[in-house]
């Protein structure tokens, strides 16, 4: 099966804010939109992390995961801690 034009987000490596092992600072946008495929490390990759697929379990399970600590954060920057609360 090939993973061209479906790009990262259904690598078991991509962290769903366009960065992953491989690409610590930032995914090239060829790999991030599946133009070509990751195959292979590439000239000045720090590491040999390439594309793995991640079965549709595994993708569900990182996306709740995703979603709870997207709430998990959103609450608690509704909630002041105890230095910034006021009395």
């Amino acid at each position: 099966m090939n993973q061209h034009k479906i790009g990262c987000p259904i690598c078991k490596h991509y962290s769903f804010d366009g960065t992953c092992p491989a690409f610590p600072d930032r995914i090239p946008m060829m790999f991030l939109s599946g133009e070509r495929g990751h195959i292979e490390p590439i000239e000045g990759q720090q590491n040999n992390i390439v594309f793995e697929w991640i079965s549709p379990e595994e993708q569900q399970q990182r996306v709740k995961e995703i979603l709870e600590k997207a709430d998990e954060d959103s609450l608690s920057e509704q909630i002041p801690s105890p230095e910034r609360a006021c009395i």
